[in-house]
């Protein structure tokens, strides 16, 4: 655009107008693209089977994995049915089927472990993290902390920007959930919790086929929405 475009378009205020006006498009612009993972809604559940239940029906449709399938030891790298994958240990290999015999949770005794080479030092602290496989969306997981020590499961979910959407934590025993208005990427499972060997069990999520055609995001509807309202004040 040239100077006397410029001119023409800014002609209507007067020197001090356009400057407010031109600042307050600035300053939203920044606010909204700098604080984008905090507009998603993130809603959280924690505590026993009533839990669970609530956290279902905020989610919609979830699909179950119960793990009682697989055969201890055998290593997971993705659970299509859940729409998701995993990325390999900082370790080695991927999170594994683990059989706890004391088990705590209402879907038996096999989980989901962050030890595939066995309880020593080579996977100990380790990060299970799923991703979202190609194709599909996901904006509400849960799943039980099967391990039987006092300690909290941290799962984190990020934004395919890696924003953090969200935190929530499940003591032993216990569920924990969230619903998020925003696509989740992927979920990090913290693995510096209790002895650092971990497992899970439970898992589910409210997967769908993604839209081929994305939905406007509410960062972008803002941004309009602040255009059209300075469009008018120039029309004025």
């Amino acid at each position: 655009m040239t100077s006397n475009q410029l001119k023409s378009v800014f002609s209507p205020f007067s020197h001090h107008s356009k400057h407010r006006y031109v600042l307050l498009v600035l300053t939203a612009f920044w606010f909204i693209t700098a604080n984008n993972s905090a507009l998603a809604l993130f809603m959280t559940y924690t505590g026993g089977a009533s839990a669970e239940s609530d956290w279902k029906t905020a989610a919609g449709t979830t699909v179950l994995e119960d793990f009682q399938s697989y055969v201890n030891g055998v290593q997971i790298s993705s659970l299509p049915a859940l729409g998701v994958g995993f990325y390999e240990l900082d370790g080695g290999g991927y999170p594994n089927a683990y059989y706890f015999a004391s088990s705590g949770t209402p879907y038996g005794s096999t989980h989901l472990g962050n030890f595939p080479n066995g309880i020593n030092e080579i996977n100990r602290w380790d990060d299970i993290v799923l991703y979202v496989l190609p194709g599909y969306k996901i904006t509400a997981l849960g799943f039980w902390n099967g391990d039987g020590q006092n300690a909290t499961l941290v799962a984190t979910a990020y934004d395919a920007s890696d924003n953090v959407l969200g935190s929530v934590g499940a003591f032993r025993n216990t569920f924990a959930g969230f619903v998020s208005d925003a696509p989740v990427y992927r979920v990090v499972f913290d693995g510096n919790t209790g002895d650092g060997w971990n497992h899970l069990d439970g898992l589910q999520t409210n997967v769908t086929v993604a839209d081929s055609i994305p939905e406007p995001s509410t960062i972008g509807l803002l941004i309009l929405g602040i255009c059209g309202l300075f469009k008018n004040r120039l029309r004025k």
